[in-house]
């Protein structure tokens, strides 16, 4: 069954290799990932009802309450067994399969084949570069690029149908259990998306830049350490060892200063969330537990709104973790497609005929060398 999954797409199928692939971020992802477009619906689609297979577990939960408090113990079974029964068949059988199936489509498929597609073509073009290119710039960081823009990549992807697309789904349904029960209930839900959106673009706007700098420091310092190393013997022979080392230490601080701005964001941002979650759990219980004093909503519909928001508490830090780590690996895609979608300058001339050598020698004749001195 994993082998199934995992074979699903040929991350090493064939494509026009021999032109430059687009530089604007999302161009170069859509043109990379047409092979995944078709898997990339149906994940959507399961996405979509794993987060409605759970908006009615939360409202099955209150219809039982009901159950519980209209109907003596040996009506209930009498009357509702069958009801049961396709209930448990639903959470033991159906609801764990959609999410296997959600599972390995993101993990077994996706991720590993997205991120090894991108991984092979980017080294396919930067192999392409002439030596000049690779001259100009540190070893070390073109590699890491090679390797570290396609993992962020797979990131990008797992966080649309992991959390995005399950988020959108379940905030809808959530909206809809909530207007059936009763209006009013809507209110606080809807005042905490308002300032989620809010907190989101807050939280967004200053993301995606810091990364991108932290991303280039990693790669700067992984350029350094790298160039040392394969060097080792002109380091060794000629470099002073203090300014080697104060070098890479430069390179080394750089990166923890981008590393404190990024993780600043992120601290605000848990303890607006964790303010905004509790408002709204007080509001929603609150206001539900005012309505049920005067009628106007059943005991299993508070309880399921109880469920619902203390739901929604759990998943507000994951949701905007999911998206904030979605901008910031969009932001080291964009600073790894510096090399993997660098232009190829050093071109065959138009209509040139293939390289043929039948014989090959190297002649030296009047070769002399000197160091500057006539």
């Amino acid at each position: 069954m994993f082998r199934f999954f995992e074979n699903l797409v040929d991350p090493y199928s064939p494509y026009e290799d021999d032109v430059d692939p687009p530089a604007g971020l999302m161009q170069y992802l859509v043109y990379h990932t047409k092979p995944f477009r078709t898997l990339f619906m149906i994940t959507g689609i399961a996405t979509i009802l794993a987060a409605v297979f759970e908006i009615f577990l939360l409202a099955a939960i209150g219809w039982v309450v009901d159950l519980m408090a209209a109907e003596t113990p040996a009506s209930l079974w009498e009357n509702y067994t069958w009801h049961f029964i396709g209930l448990l068949a639903f959470v033991l059988i159906l609801k764990p399969t959609l999410y296997l199936i959600d599972f390995m489509l993101i993990s077994n498929t996706l991720i590993p084949n997205v991120a090894t597609l991108l991984r092979w073509r980017g080294h396919k073009h930067v192999m392409r570069q002439s030596i000049g290119w690779f001259e100009a710039d540190f070893a070390g960081r073109v590699a890491n690029r090679v390797m570290q823009t396609p993992r962020s990549a797979g990131e990008v992807v797992f966080h649309v149908f992991d959390a995005l697309a399950y988020a959108l789904a379940y905030v809808v349904g959530a909206l809809f259990l909530l207007m059936n029960a009763n209006t009013l209930l809507l209110f606080p839900l809807l005042v905490w998306v308002i300032a989620y959106i809010f907190l989101l673009r807050y939280v967004v706007r200053r993301v995606e830049p810091a990364s991108k700098d932290s991303s280039n420091a990693r790669s700067e310092l992984n350029g350094r350490v790298v160039d040392a190393y394969t060097n080792i013997h002109s380091v060794k022979m000629f470099a002073h060892t203090k300014s080697e080392l104060a070098y890479v230490k430069d390179a080394i601080e750089d990166t923890r200063q981008t590393v404190f701005r990024e993780m600043r964001i992120y601290t605000r941002m848990d303890f607006i969330l964790s303010i905004m979650n509790a408002m709204l759990i007080a509001g929603t219980v609150g206001i539900a537990l005012y309505l049920w004093t005067y009628d106007q909503v059943t005991s299993g519909e508070v309880a399921a709104a109880s469920a619902l928001v203390i739901r929604f508490n759990g998943m507000s830090g994951w949701i905007m973790w999911a998206f904030t780590t979605f901008f910031r690996e969009l932001g080291v895609v964009g600073e790894g497609l510096e090399t993997l979608a660098a232009p190829v300058k050093l071109l065959d001339a138009p209509n040139a005929k293939p390289l043929q050598i039948t014989q090959a020698t190297v002649e030296f004749n009047n070769v002399t060398h000197h160091y500057g001195r006539e």
